[in-house]
C-alpha cells in the first residue's frame, strides 16, 4: 500500500513535471514567434514586421553623444527617441552608430555619433508615421526626392506622417540636419526563400548572436533570419556558388577599430566564382565593409550598409570581373562605391540603382590603386555607374577615376546620377573638393609601379545637382604620354543650370595632359 502510494506520488510529479514542459514550450514558442516576425493585413496590404533582440541595450542619451569610440558604449542597441508605426503597428528600431566628422584622424578615434534605422517588408501601401518626442519639427525631408514624398508634419505631437507604395531605402531628414537621420529599408515581400532542411542552407535564426566568422564552403546559403543580429563577419574564400541572404543584421560593434592593423571584414568574397549577397544589412564593421577582391560573376542585391569608422569603404571590388550591384544603400565613412586592382584586372562591372550618402571621400571612385600586384598590361574597363543617388556627399569628389600606377582605365560609364546635396570640401576635403574628378597621378600613398598610365574615353552622361556648393572640377593627366584621352560630358546640371562649357563648370583642364574633351 505504501509503495502505492510512492507510486501515485511520483505519477503527480511526472504530470506536473510535463504540465510545466508543455507550458514552457508553448511559451518559448511564443517567444521566439514574436523575436521572428508578426504578418499582417491592412486594407488589401501586407506587412512583415520584425522584432528586434530583446537582449539588446536600450540606447540612453549618453549612448548618443558625439565622442570617439573608445568613450562610450559602440554597441548597436535598441533605439528610444525615435519612434515608427507602419499601419498602426509598431515597428522596431536600432541604434547605429554614423560619423559626421569630416576630416581623417590620424588617431583612428574620430567622434561617433548615432542615427535610428528600421526594416520591414510590405506589399500595397505603408502608411508610416514617424514619432521624435525631442524634436521640435518645423520641416522633415523624405528622401529620395524622386519619389515625391510629401509628409505631413505634426509639430504639437512631435509626429510625421507620409505613404509609400514602393518598397525601397528611404531617409527622413528633420529640420534640414543630418543629424539622427532615420534610415527605413522597406523590403518587398520575401518569396525565394530556401529550405532551410537542405544540408547546404546555414540558417540564423532570429535573436543576438557571437559568431566570431562564418565560413562558407562552395555550394552553401546563408540565410539570416528577419529579427537576427550576428555579432561576427560573413568569410567565402576560394568558393564557388554561395550565397549570404536574408533580412538580418551583420554587425561589427564588437571589434575594436582596425587603426591599419586588423580588418574585420563584414563580408567578404575572396577569389570566388558565381556569387550573391542580397537584402543583408551591415552596420559598424571595423574597417571596410562589403569585399569581393579576385572574384568573377557575382551578384550583390539590396544590401544595406552603414559605416562610421575609419576606413569604411561600403562596396570594395578588387580585380573583379563580371558582377552586378543593384538596389543597395550604402552610407560610408570613406569611399562609397570602389573598383581597384590589387592583383588581376577589373573588367565588366556594372552598378546601378543605387542610393549613397559619403559622409568621408568619395561616392564613386576608381583606383587610386590600379596595379598593386605589379602586373603587366594591367586595365579596368568596361565600368557603369547608373541611376545612382548621391543623398549627401560631404568631402571629395562625387565622381572619380583616378589612376595612381600604370594601368590603363578605360570605357567608364557614368549615366543619369543625381546629387541631392553637395558638399564637397567639408573639413579636409578642400584639398579635393571637386564635383568631377580625372586624374593620373605619382602619390606615396597609392602608388606601387614606378611607371604612370593612362585614362581613356569615359563618359559623363546626366549629372545633376540639385542643392549644395558649386563645386569645380579637374580633369589632369600625368605628362604628354600619360595622358586624359577622350572625356565627354552631356546633360549637367548644377544648381539648376545647365553646363555647356568647362570654364562655366569651373573645370581645371591641363591642356598639356589631356585630349579629346568635350561638352554639350
Amino acid at each position: 500500500m505504501e509503495n502505492k502510494k510512492k507510486s501515485d506520488a511520483v505519477w503527480v510529479i511526472i504530470d506536473i513535471l510535463l504540465l510545466i514542459l508543455i507550458v514552457a514550450g508553448i511559451v518559448m514558442m511564443v517567444s521566439l514567434s514574436g523575436d521572428y516576425k508578426v504578418a499582417k493585413s491592412w486594407n488589401d496590404s501586407k506587412l512583415v514586421l520584425y522584432e528586434g533582440p530583446k537582449s539588446l541595450k536600450d540606447a540612453t542619451a549618453e549612448d548618443i553623444e558625439s565622442v570617439p569610440e573608445n568613450q562610450r558604449d559602440f554597441r548597436l542597441m535598441h533605439c528610444t527617441d525615435t519612434k515608427v508605426s507602419v499601419n498602426g503597428y509598431d515597428c522596431y528600431v536600432y541604434d547605429t552608430n554614423v560619423n559626421h566628422s569630416r576630416s581623417w584622424e590620424s588617431s583612428y578615434y574620430p567622434n561617433q555619433a548615432r542615427t535610428p534605422i528600421t526594416y520591414f517588408d510590405f506589399e500595397g501601401k505603408a502608411e508610416i508615421t514617424v514619432t521624435v518626442p525631442d524634436i521640435d519639427l518645423q520641416s522633415v525631408q523624405v528622401s529620395p526626392l524622386s519619389s515625391k514624398i510629401e509628409a505631413e508634419v505634426d509639430a504639437a505631437n512631435h509626429q510625421v506622417s507620409f505613404t509609400i507604395t514602393e518598397p525601397g531605402n528611404y531617409t527622413v531628414t528633420f529640420n534640414d540636419s543630418v543629424v539622427r537621420a532615420l534610415h527605413i529599408f522597406a523590403n518587398d515581400i520575401e518569396k525565394d526563400v530556401p529550405d532551410f532542411d537542405d544540408e547546404n542552407v546555414l540558417y540564423v535564426g532570429p535573436g543576438e548572436w557571437d559568431i566570431d566568422t562564418i565560413n562558407l564552403e562552395s555550394g552553401q546559403t546563408l540565410y539570416v533570419s528577419g529579427g537576427a543580429v550576428i555579432h561576427g563577419t560573413v568569410n567565402c574564400s576560394f568558393v564557388d556558388n554561395v550565397k549570404v541572404m536574408g533580412r538580418g543584421i551583420i554587425d561589427g560593434s564588437q571589434y575594436e577599430g582596425w587603426k591599419g592593423k586588423v580588418a574585420h571584414i563584414a563580408l567578404q568574397f575572396d577569389n570566388c566564382k558565381d556569387i550573391t549577397a542580397q537584402d543583408i544589412i551591415l552596420l559598424n564593421p571595423n574597417a571596410w565593409v562589403c569585399q569581393g577582391y579576385e572574384t568573377e560573376n557575382g551578384l550583390i542585391d539590396g544590401i544595406r550598409i552603414i559605416s562610421s569608422r575609419p576606413n569604411g569603404d561600403g562596396i570594395t571590388l578588387q580585380s573583379c570581373r563580371n558582377m552586378e550591384v543593384k538596389d543597395c544603400f550604402v552610407r560610408s565613412w570613406d569611399d562609397s562605391l570602389v573598383v581597384k586592382n590589387y592583383m588581376g584586372n577589373s573588367e565588366s562591372i556594372n552598378f546601378h540603382d543605387i542610393q549613397l550618402w559619403t559622409d568621408l571621400a568619395q561616392s564613386m571612385e576608381i583606383g587610386y590603386e590600379t596595379n598593386k600586384g605589379k602586373h603587366p598590361h594591367s586595365f579596368i574597363k568596361d565600368i557603369t555607374f547608373e541611376n545612382i543617388t548621391v543623398l549627401h556627399n560631404f568631402h571629395k569628389p562625387v565622381v572619380s577615376v583616378h589612376n595612381a600606377d600604370d594601368a590603363t582605365v578605360e570605357d567608364i560609364l557614368f549615366k543619369n546620377i543625381v546629387v541631392e546635396d553637395a558638399e564637397m570640401g567639408s573639413g579636409d576635403g578642400s584639398e579635393a573638393p571637386y564635383l568631377i574628378d580625372m586624374n593620373i597621378a605619382l602619390n606615396g600613398n597609392w602608388s606601387t609601379t614606378k611607371e604612370r598610365g593612362q585614362i581613356k574615353n569615359v563618359t559623363i552622361d546626366g549629372l545633376t545637382v540639385l542643392s549644395g556648393r558649386e563645386c569645380p572640377s579637374r580633369i589632369h593627366g600625368y605628362d604628354a604620354e600619360h595622358i586624359v584621352d577622350g572625356v565627354t560630358i552631356k546633360n549637367l546640371n548644377v544648381l539648376g543650370k545647365d553646363i555647356k562649357d568647362f570654364t562655366e563648370g569651373g573645370f581645371d583642364i591641363d591642356e598639356e595632359t589631356t585630349a579629346n574633351l568635350s561638352i554639350e
